[in-house]
């Protein structure tokens, strides 16, 4: 039988994020061809071209030819809306529309009983109307990303899960390579920025004095409040009594970590992002001088300590200063790291988070591999309603989106939330991922593990619900390339045949990343039915390791 593509009808200037929506969408799609009849049609633009598919799925908050034909009657011209879809909200940051409630409802304009999405069946065919538009949304979650207040939506994923539940409900197969590696659940990325080695570099400026005053006090009112132990508070007083030892050269510095975390991650690897130059502040998002966001060290300070993390697996990355703003100053501050520590290839965390619009062309010019700063400095979630990494839109630069950070977690002034509260937090981001794959990306600064914060045990806690989850431990760059070998793999031909599909696929093979999966979908009569999240995931699942022709069965 024919190839069940899903045929796509949009705007030729959405071309770009159509494409970057069904790579993190990894299924079989053509831009629509007049004269072909597809299994599924996903529209957001009218078309004078017959459409002839048994499924059809139309986006957009205006007026659609189809709706006359449907006799659905909608409202258009609404603001911004929060949508629910069975036990699932999100949010729309386009215009959206209600609909006259005719047929099924699928999905409501949240604290309302108007309905935002409608399934209708008409003349043997089965026709899907939601209220906003796909691929605009698409594209603003990953040119603009979702602000804090709903950061704890992974809106991206769930436009994803609700067009594949879409399709399945309508009695649709569906062939996909889903964002995790054979026989683990999703990838976890442990990163650390370096912000500060040693308090010996700190004398008498406001580093040190905020160090002593935390220390002993702060330990004092958190130990109080039961936030903190005594014995990790006394530990905090023993690190100020050491001060006077650490600066004649006679002590340890009790702020230098990185054996600490060598000795909580074991074998795991992990990625340092390293400032380029010390006593450099950098300019902030107004083009002025960026007052305390200078550091007292660079990488050649600790090229030692660099070597070792080579030795045990870690990969280093730039902790950029001024290459979000500049291709000379990125190049500059890329081959400073690159003369310590050799490696070829090279990503990017901006210190302080800095981004602008501009800034993923400007670093995919200054040469780096991907960028790792779309996160929050003041919650946790998805910054791009993701948890896969992605092209930043207009470039071939990847994104591997940052999703858990401890200080936005834990710090005064931010979230500051209790180590048990930001448990909870952890586990419902750990949770989501391991149910719907992608890369759990987390920022623990290397300062975090030892006097004064001690969130070690929090930090140990986050590698075992990892571990226990199913999760793939990678380096960033690692995270990276198994993403874009998931890219790469092409669906040449899928076939229904008796009692299954028939798969024939290009994927490549004879290098150091993981195997993908290869996912085939039986359709559900029930939409409530149609995908089982969690470990049990729906459809069946075969790993792929290369090229691949092969009969998967399953009931039609």
């Amino acid at each position: 039988m024919k190839e069940p593509v899903i045929g796509v009808i949009a705007e030729k200037s959405e071309q770009g994020i159509v494409e970057e929506f069904f790579e993190l969408f990894k299924t079989p799609w053509e831009c629509a061809k007049s004269g072909i009849r597809y299994d599924v049609v996903v529209m957001t633009v009218d078309t004078d071209d017959e459409i002839e598919a048994p499924v059809v799925i139309v986006y957009g908050s205006g007026e659609k030819k189809l709706d006359g034909r449907c006799g659905i009657r909608l409202s258009e011209g609404h603001a911004p809306a929060l949508l629910s879809w069975q036990d699932t909200h999100f949010p729309i940051y386009g215009k959206s529309a209600a609909f006259d409630p005719r047929g099924d409802t699928v999905v409501k304009i949240r604290g309302t009983q108007e309905t935002a999405g409608l399934r209708i069946g008409k003349d043997g065919c089965v026709f899907f109307r939601f209220g906003y538009d796909l691929f605009r949304e698409v594209e603003h979650l990953l040119q603009s990303g979702q602000p804090a207040q709903h950061a704890s939506i992974p809106t991206l994923d769930i436009h994803i899960e609700l067009l594949r539940d879409s399709i399945l409900s309508a009695g649709i197969p569906l062939v996909e390579i889903p964002p995790f590696p054979p026989r683990h659940h999703f990838i976890a990325c442990l990163t650390h920025d370096v912000d500060f080695v040693g308090i010996r570099r700190h004398r008498f400026d406001p580093t040190m004095f905020g160090f002593i005053y935390r220390a002993l006090f702060g330990s004092l009112s958190r130990a109080m409040r039961g936030s903190l132990s005594w014995k990790k508070a006394l530990a905090n007083w023993t690190a100020v009594a050491s001060l006077p030892g650490i600066y004649l050269g006679i002590q340890k510095d009790v702020m230098i970590q990185f054996d600490r975390y060598a000795d909580l991650e074991q074998d795991l690897p992990s990625t340092f992002f390293l400032i380029p130059y010390k006593n450099t502040p950098g300019l902030d998002l107004e083009g002025l001088t960026a007052n305390g966001r200078a550091v007292k060290y660079d990488v050649g300070d600790i090229a030692p300590e660099v070597q070792k993390l080579l030795a045990r697996g870690c990969e280093i990355g730039l902790h950029g200063i001024d290459a979000w703003h500049s291709i000379e100053r990125g190049t500059d501050e890329r081959m400073r790291v690159h003369r310590t520590t050799g490696t070829p290839e090279m990503g990017i965390r901006m210190h302080w988070l800095f981004f602008a619009a501009d800034s993923p062309r400007i670093l995919e010019q200054a040469g780096f591999s991907y960028d790792s700063t779309v996160g929050y400095n003041d919650t946790v979630g998805y910054r791009s309603g993701t948890s896969q990494a992605f092209r930043l839109p207009g470039t071939t630069l990847y994104e591997l989106p940052l999703h858990i950070m401890d200080t936005a977690l834990l710090s005064p002034g931010r979230m500051a939330l209790s180590e048990a509260a930001a448990w909870e937090r952890i586990k419902e981001i750990c949770s989501h991922v391991s149910a719907n794959g992608g890369a759990l990306t987390v920022n623990w600064h290397h300062r975090s593990v030892g006097p004064e914060r001690f969130w070690d045990d929090l930090y140990s806690n986050l590698l075992g619900e990892m571990e226990e989850n199913g999760a793939w431990f990678a380096t960033a760059q690692g995270a990276v390339s198994w993403f874009q070998k998931r890219r790469s793999v092409v669906f040449r031909s899928v076939e229904r045949c008796d009692g299954g599909m028939n798969i024939k696929l290009t994927c490549p093979s004879g290098d150091d990343v993981p195997g993908v999966v290869l996912r085939v979908h039986a359709p559900s009569p029930k939409h409530s039915e149609s995908f089982v999240s969690g470990k049990d995931r729906g459809g069946k699942d075969q790993p792929v390791y290369g090229d691949l022709d092969t009969v998967v069965p399953i009931r039609l």
